[in-house]
């Protein structure tokens, strides 16, 4: 470095003869909308701006040029893939492109490993860092100069020694051109000559010993000077692993190598008896000691080996195999995946992606890793019941490496800001929980969870597929087999299967008929015949409506029963308490729909009682499977009356689609591109599509309309007939296209597929709206 620079001290260079540059460009034809330069020795500075300077480019380029007379280099964030690119094509004959180049952004990683974010780093997108459209390159350039000046120039005075001998060697694999003023960088901080390659492989083995598998770490050394850039990434991140760092998303695009080297040293398990670091941190028995503090697997179900089925699960999911897990409810699923999930993610930094049906089993999950320090804070939900302040936390989280994993409901893939987030990970494994969603032959069919599958080949992309795990309790056979058909012929893997069925031998099972008089004093009795005072434990009543759930809690309390009742309608704090006093005794009954239990941790239900029929047998043993966690002997009884089957056979029948109305969704979908010559491209809501539907070919049912309409989208796009993307947010103007009530009347008098009682409620929120004008 010239100019000011005390080498014996290795102090901050103060008048270096450098031009620091900026450049903002336009996205889509790749234009030279500003430039932005300082020279750091004098101060001059130049700015350019298009629309103010009448688009006078080559001139500005001339003065550029002029500017960098006289420098020992250029510097600049982000400049060497994307500012002298750009310059080059415009320009090739500027003298500054012969001059070293010296990249800000590139020693981020190395100076800042833990958190290398600043101001100067904007978003990731399609391989380079997007400029806004409201940067100021000079300013941003004067950044630039002071980011190198002070901030990177003070942290790497601070790096490990053994660390600065790696990245001196690596990062000047030439010695020539940027090279040289790179090496006269690193050899001003060290206050030594670059390292001979000797030196710098001892270097690299001691930073890798400890940290990483050192049968993979000597197959790197032997080439450890000319693996350059990704390796002196590589062994940055390792400086700071385990913590919650994240390697940058624009390291991963430009160097690919340097996430393939951290998964090589301390995600690839060797075969060598010899190495600590693998037989350690590859053992599934004992990552399941030192993540949650249990010394054995689940004996139940056994594997075919005679090893617990969990195991053999968590030991595939480690391994990176793609899997299929079916195992009963109360056996561990979840263990199944977070083991692996925390393991990756302390090995890696990688993010494990947990997609989920229900927002109480998303939290009940957070809570469980939460309440026992389990990689405590390292779950993050993202459901549609968050504020937007929660909201925006939680994808920080995501995006900054506070996660390890992240639970979210498959329509949330269609999310243009989990998107995003998303894009500033690396994924390292896709779960499906309750994976039987899936199939159109499962009990809880889920349409969106069918563009899992296309969203993760895409997001792959020419890569390889990160491991995918799917997990249910229950999984019939043509279940089993639409869940493999599906990742068959979405992503082109083969899912192992591990089937531990569904069989819970140590519950007892009693059906019982009842009537509607009846019911409450049946439910009565068999809490009293079953659940005796003096035992310990406690029971679930399961009821299907809210309603039934107050009367049910209220009938028991009466009868001088500890019952309390739980549903969605409830204030959160009120599910908190009253979850947290069942599970902790206080209450001996809890009436609840059937959100309630799934993943909550209490061992000991000994009775499960059915107060109406579930809607599937699929759905009435995994709520049934809440009782005997702890695999001691409890009761599972469902009553019924002739009534309740009636009505679960008319709730299956008004949710089934016919032919007939998936083509009527289409033609809707059709109008509406005619209607809006969109070419194409339809944005839409469930009920303005039914609005299309012309010749009235789909059977309307307010309480099932939307779930049925986004079904049959899905089969439309099962069969290439439409493909549903990421979803829009519009925003309307807040005032009413009509001035009256009869006007409104008149114009939805034209859309003869609404019903009258549509037709009524909407009238009234026109009357609603005059009335408040």
């Amino acid at each position: 470095m010239t100019d000011g620079t005390d080498s014996t001290t290795g102090t901050a260079p103060r008048r270096m003869r450098a031009l620091s540059l900026d450049l903002e460009v336009d996205v889509q034809d790749r234009r030279i909308r500003k430039i932005g330069a300082v020279r750091a020795d004098t101060g001059e500075t130049l700015s350019y701006d298009e629309s103010r300077d009448g688009g006078k480019l080559a001139e500005a380029l001339a003065r550029l040029d002029d500017l960098a007379d006289g420098a020992d280099f250029v510097l600049g964030h982000n400049l060497i893939a994307h500012d002298l690119p750009i310059l080059r094509a415009a320009q090739p004959g500027l003298r500054l492109l012969t001059l070293p180049a010296i990249d800000t952004l590139r020693l981020s990683p190395l100076a800042f490993p833990h958190h290398p974010y600043h101001r100067l780093v904007k978003h990731y997108k399609d391989g380079g860092l997007v400029r806004s459209q409201r940067n100021d390159p000079l300013l941003d350039a004067d950044l630039a100069l002071n980011l190198f000046r002070d901030d990177e120039w003070a942290a790497l005075r601070k790096a490990d020694p053994d660390l600065l001998t790696a990245w001196h060697r690596l990062c000047t694999p030439e010695c020539e051109g940027a090279d040289r003023k790179l090496d006269d960088f690193f050899s001003r901080i060290r206050g030594a000559p670059r390292p001979s390659i000797k030196a710098a492989r001892e270097a690299v083995g001691k930073r890798l010993e400890g940290t990483a598998c050192m049968v993979q770490g000597r197959d790197v050394l032997d080439g450890a000077p000319e693996a350059g850039w990704p390796l002196a990434y590589a062994l940055a991140w390792l400086s700071v692993a385990g913590g919650n760092s994240v390697m940058p998303p624009w390291v991963r695009h430009q160097f690919p190598e340097a996430g393939r080297l951290v998964r090589r040293f301390r995600d690839t398990a060797c075969d060598d008896p010899a190495c600590g670091w693998c037989r350690e941190r590859h053992d599934a028995g004992k990552e399941l000691k030192r993540w949650f503090g249990y010394d054995a697997f689940r004996p139940e179900p056994p594997h075919d080996d005679g090893r617990p089925m969990q195991q053999a699960i968590v030991e595939a999911a480690m391994r990176g195999d793609h899997a299929l897990g079916i195992l009963p409810t109360g056996t561990g699923k979840s263990l199944c995946y977070q083991i692996p999930a925390l393991s990756r993610y302390d090995k890696t930094g990688a993010l494990t992606i947990a997609i989920s049906p229900l927002v109480a089993l998303m939290k009940d999950q957070v809570d469980g890793l939460e309440k026992e320090k389990r990689g405590g804070g390292a779950a993050v939900a993202i459901n549609g019941l968050l504020s937007m302040p929660e909201r925006a936390h939680a994808l920080d989280r995501v995006r900054l490496g506070d996660a390890a994993i992240l639970l979210i409901a498959p329509e949330q893939l269609r999310s243009r800001s989990v998107r995003r987030a998303l894009g500033q990970r690396e994924i390292g494994a896709w779960v499906l929980d309750e994976a039987h969603c899936i199939s159109q032959w499962g009990h809880d069919f889920r349409p969106d969870y069918l563009y899992v599958g296309r969203f993760i080949r895409e997001k792959a992309g020419d890569g390889p597929v990160p491991p995918v795990l799917c997990l249910t309790a229950t999984a019939k056979p043509d279940v089993k087999e639409d869940i493999e058909r599906h990742f068959r012929d979405e992503i082109g893997i083969e899912l192992a299967v591990f089937d531990g069925g569904a069989e819970r031998t140590n519950l007892d099972f009693d059906v019982i008929e009842t009537s509607g008089g009846e019911k409450l004093s049946d439910i009565h009795r068999v809490l009293t015949s079953y659940l005796p005072a003096e035992e310990a434990g406690g029971a679930i009543v399961y009821c299907a409506t809210r309603r039934g759930c107050e009367e049910v809690a209220d009938y028991l309390d009466r009868k001088g029963m500890e019952a309390a009742y739980f549903h969605a309608g409830l204030p959160p704090e009120s599910k908190k308490e009253t979850q947290r006093r069942f599970i902790e005794g206080e209450l001996r009954v809890i009436a609840a729909t059937n959100a309630f239990g799934m993943g909550i941790d209490k061992p000991d239900v000994r009775l499960v009682v059915h107060a109406d029929i579930p809607g599937s047998l699929e759905n009435y043993l995994q709520e049934a499977g809440r009782a005997g966690r702890d695999r001691q002997s409890a009761r599972c009884v469902l009553l019924y009356t002739p009534e309740d089957v009636e009505r679960q056979f008319g709730m299956s029948a008004r949710s089934r689609l016919t032919r007939r109305e998936i083509h009527g969704v289409l033609r809707a979908l059709r109008n509406l591109d005619h209607k809006g010559r969109l070419g194409g491209e339809v944005v839409a809501t469930p009920g303005e599509i039914l609005l299309e539907d012309d010749e009235q070919a789909f059977q309307r049912d307010q309480a099932t309309d939307d779930t049925r309409v986004r079904t049959s989208v899905a089969w439309l796009e099962d069969a290439a007939l439409a493909t549903r993307e990421e979803n829009f947010v519009r925003v309307f103007p807040s005032s009413l296209l009509v001035d009256s009530e009869d006007a409104a009347r008149r114009r939805l008098a034209g859309h003869r597929n609404l019903t009258a009682e549509r037709r009524n409620q909407l009238l009234a929120v026109v009357r609603v709206l005059i009335e408040a004008d």
